[in-house]
């Protein structure tokens, strides 16, 4: 798997379509603020928008990926995203801002995670954890990637410049490195042909009756839900805590590299371990990064315990999602099962961005450091309803 040079194609395709499509927003967030004169609410309604089209659509997403389109579409999804990420600096109207956002939400769906995770899933279960692994462990550094050379670039250019050259990145090298790495075929010869996929309806009824379903839609809802509220408003929200804007920015960064090293530490434990068992550490490690932020500005070590367990944390909780829908679930129609958990999933990540800047309008951002610190105790009880139920 570690020489396997496809997988590794996937994995740098993730990293920049990351770092480009998604960490740009909260990379660019306090500068399109001061550029625009858009306030910061109105900025992140157009990020929600496009996650929360990422949300809608993932299901057919994954229905495509069933179908054995996966490279076709993480490929035209990336470019598409390249393009539209060109467009952010030849705007002058916030209805035009949202319009690009909300394009940009069907190529989130498209080329991010959820889509590149089911194929991989397709391809290698029952030992799709190891591949899932390898590219998580690279895309991790998507955040490590974006925020620091897209300051580099607006400070001695415009951030304008800085757009451009991730959009660039994104159309020339990921989509071409998506187009090559989900060549890899189906280790089985007995992939289920076109024809025989069930209708829609079939797989959905089943799912939407099953409790167990519905305690990892909340648990992951939550998770989802607690680190978008934290990484869209990162910056601000560090600097909230009296963290000066150089440290700032080298925690935002060093969050990627968190999630890395959580990832190396589960491939340590995960023989030893239930999936479900480590799921419910990182919910924990979530609650107790909450409490670290709050105090992050007090020291340099409290800050730096915030980035590991936010980081680490939701490095493991990434991989956990699918291999806990698989192992729950199966591997049949594995696409549409996994975007139906990932609908609340990316719900999440889509409101949360939103959900901060409301909370931080009437309360502030210590407010919204005590609702991320509640969302992880919620999703640790989800999660640990779920086991019960796959008991029963």
């Amino acid at each position: 798997m570690w020489k396997n040079p496809k997988v590794w194609s996937l994995a740098i395709a993730e990293t920049i379509a990351w770092a480009g499509i998604f960490y740009l927003f909260p990379a660019m967030l306090m500068r399109w603020e001061a550029h625009f004169g858009w306030s910061r609410v109105e900025l992140t309604l157009g990020f929600t928008s496009a996650l929360i089209i990422s949300a809608i659509t993932a299901i057919f997403a994954g229905r495509l990926i069933d179908r054995g389109h996966g490279r076709v579409l993480m490929t035209l999804s990336a470019f598409a995203g390249g393009l539209l990420i060109a467009m952010l600096p030849l705007l002058e109207h916030l209805w035009q801002f949202y319009l690009i956002w909300v394009l940009i939400g069907f190529t989130m769906a498209g080329c991010l995670y959820e889509p590149c995770f089911a194929f991989l899933t397709h391809v290698y279960y029952p030992k799709s954890k190891r591949p899932i692994i390898m590219v998580t462990l690279v895309a991790g550094f998507a955040g490590t990637l974006c925020f620091p050379l897209s300051n580099v670039i607006a400070n001695n250019l415009h951030w304008q410049a800085a757009v451009w050259v991730f959009s660039i990145l994104v159309c020339g090298l990921a989509a071409p490195l998506f187009w090559y790495g989900a060549t890899i075929k189906r280790a089985q010869n007995d992939p289920l042909p076109v024809a025989r996929q069930p209708p829609l309806r079939t797989i959905i009824t089943p799912l939407v009756r099953s409790p167990m379903f519905w305690c990892l839609v909340v648990a992951f809802a939550c998770f989802s839900l607690n680190h978008s509220m934290i990484i869209s408003h990162i910056l601000p929200l560090l600097e909230s805590r009296g963290v000066s804007t150089n440290h700032a920015v080298i925690a935002a960064s060093s969050i990627g590299a968190a999630q890395v090293l959580g990832r190396l530490a589960l491939i340590t434990v995960d023989h030893r371990l239930s999936m479900l068992l480590i799921s419910m550490c990182s919910f924990i490690g979530l609650s107790l990064a909450s409490i670290h932020l709050a105090f992050a500005g007090t020291a340099t070590i409290i800050l730096c315990l915030f980035v590991c367990l936010q980081g680490g944390s939701a490095g493991i909780g990434s991989i956990a999602k699918p291999i806990v829908t698989a192992d729950l679930f199966g591997n049949t129609n594995f696409g549409a099962i996994s975007a139906m958990v990932s609908i609340a999933h990316m719900l999440g990540s889509a409101f949360g961005p939103g959900i901060s800047g409301l909370i931080w309008s009437v309360a502030g951002y210590g407010a919204v450091i005590k609702v991320t610190g509640a969302l992880g105790l919620i999703g640790l009880f989800g999660l640990f309803i779920a086991q019960k139920r796959s008991r029963d």
